[in-house]
């Protein structure tokens, strides 16, 4: 229901609010107390055309706002939120409209920008107009067929075969999609094999990259690290001046001397013999260092190949090694999905068989309801007609079959003999 009216700088309406309570409302006044301008109003926010003309005289721009309380969405509504993306806030559902001195205007629902179409169809499941020039809903098809599955209380069963029509043209939509453009999905497909055994030629491994790097750092400075190495261990052990050895065992000495005299020396000295050994331990590790550092060109040439395949496969499928071998993956399913196809298809086609059996048989049993439902309106509307002195006349509802769509498989018409002898013709 309309719970809420808003209006800003519409007409001669600076500001105006208007709350309605469930059940019946009347907007009562004399002739231009302004009940046009409402009606106007709620017109312009349910999507109805909009001009400048509608702005209040020194207004920039004129806003309608109303407040919609919805208990339960009706499938058609319900399919338009979700196209949208729109939602209902605790049970309400907010459109808006505002309107420029260009003439131009945007619409709003649920506080998402919608154009003023996606408003006029929402507009068109929430509110009837009827008046002398007014549009009305009666004598739309469609709502003929909403009222008439209302009334036969087969709204449940329309939606259940709503759902499976809807499952059944998805399916359709990626048969489609197999089965067009085989030859350019084939070339794409060919390069794709063309990349993933490129990829699997290079053999890559995880952070293989690193270890390249570091390997390269290492022959290339091969030279710098032996002549380092090699002073290192002179200065440590071999030295022309007095290594440092020789001058950790004379002080080691002393302090063995001191130690004799005053124990307190004793815990100075172990502490240099331990400092003693570590040196001599780092000094045959840096010398058996030296004795393996070797410079080998085949190996520098194969790492600096190495290097620039890395780069090269880096910069056509991605950042990192990680990276290139998560594209290749890829493509590799993209393949295997291609290869599969054929299965795939006759799989998708069987489940579409089911499904055309299934929506047939829903819309059959729907379209059955739909028939005895129409017989009882058809009388009921009939009775009510002779009541209001229509004597003669007949309401009665034509059905014509049609391809199953997602409505089933019956297009009706609502028709009207006014009086007796005369053809029924559409409503």
């Amino acid at each position: 229901m309309l719970e809420t009216l808003r209006i800003q700088n519409i007409a001669l309406i600076d500001e105006a609010e208007v709350e309605f309570r469930a059940g019946f409302n009347a907007l009562t006044g004399e002739t231009g107390a302004g009940k046009s301008i409402l009606m106007g109003a709620l017109n312009l926010v349910l999507g109805a055309r909009a001009s400048s003309e509608v702005l209040r005289e020194g207004a920039d721009r004129a806003s309608v706002e109303a407040v919609f309380r919805i208990k339960k969405p009706g499938r058609r509504l319900s399919a338009l939120l979700r196209e949208h993306d729109i939602a209902l806030e605790d049970g309400a559902l907010l459109l808006s409209r505002t309107v420029h001195t260009d003439g131009r205007s945007k619409a709003y629902a649920g506080g998402v920008l919608v154009p003023v179409s996606v408003l006029a169809a929402i507009g068109d499941e929430l509110v009837d107009l009827h008046g002398q020039h007014e549009h009305q809903s009666l004598l739309k098809a469609d709502r003929q067929l909403d009222l008439l599955d209302a009334f036969a209380g087969s709204e449940l069963l329309a939606d259940q075969t709503a759902e499976l029509v809807s499952q059944l043209r998805t399916v359709d939509k990626v048969i489609a999609s197999l089965e067009t453009d085989d030859r350019e999905r084939a070339r794409q497909l060919e390069f794709l094999r063309f990349e993933v055994a490129e990829i699997n030629a290079a053999g890559l491994q995880p952070g293989e990259e690193e270890d390249v790097k570091s390997r390269l750092n290492l022959i290339t400075n091969a030279e710098t690290i032996y002549n380092q190495a090699v002073l290192a261990y002179a200065l440590l052990y071999e030295s022309d001046e007095t290594p440092a050895i020789d001058r950790l065992d004379a002080a080691l000495q002393q302090l063995d001397s001191l130690a004799e005299i005053d124990p307190r020396f004793r815990a100075l000295a172990d502490q240099l013999g331990e400092a003693r050994t570590a040196v001599d331990a780092i000094s045959q590790e840096v010398r058996g260092y030296t004795e393996r550092v070797e410079f080998d060109p085949r190996e520098l040439e194969e790492l600096n190949q190495r290097k620039t395949l890395l780069q090269t496969l880096k910069r056509k499928y991605g950042a990192a090694v990680d990276d290139i071998l998560a594209y290749r993956d890829k493509a590799a399913a993209d393949i295997a999905a291609y290869d599969q196809r054929d299965e795939r298809l006759d799989a998708l086609r069987k489940q579409r068989g089911q499904l055309h059996t299934q929506a047939t048989a829903s819309a059959g049993k729907l379209s059955a309801k739909r028939k005895s439902g129409a017989e009882k309106l058809g009388k009921q509307v009939s009775a009510a007609l002779q009541d209001l002195g229509m004597k003669g006349a007949k309401f009665d509802t034509h059905f014509d079959a049609v391809e199953i769509t997602a409505a089933g498989i019956d297009r009706i018409e609502f028709m009207l003999a006014a009086n007796a002898g005369e053809r029924a013709k559409p409503l």
